[in-house]
């Protein structure tokens, strides 16, 4: 019995332990700083309804404002300055030649 509670204990630690590690990577949700009013909502509805078409440059900047609210304020994943760094590889462009090379002919 007390190997048997041993095992269950060890599993169940690994099993939590692998939780945390893999909830480490988010930065946990906040409260959104915007708090939307009805004149937001109905912008949000016209947006919606016309497909993002046919907007004044105000409702725009509306909209990008309470999306950009809403991202920051997400559950989203940390971002590591490594990974990026390597992820984001330039790939080697060859260079253009400068003068066109004469063909040799063998005859």
């Amino acid at each position: 019995m007390l190997k048997r509670l041993m095992i269950l204990s060890l599993i169940l630690g690994l099993f939590s332990t692998g939780l945390l590690a893999a909830e480490k990577d988010y930065q946990a949700a906040k409260k959104p700083a915007l708090t939307l009013k009805a004149s937001d909502l109905s912008v949000i509805e016209k947006a919606t309804q016309k497909n993002f078409k046919g907007l004044t440059t105000k409702e725009k900047g509306l909209l990008l404002k309470y999306l950009k609210d809403y991202a920051g304020s997400a559950k989203h994943q940390k971002n590591d300055a490594k990974s990026d760094m390597k992820d984001k590889k330039d790939p080697v462009k060859p260079k253009k030649p400068t003068k066109m090379m004469k063909k040799v002919s063998k005859k």
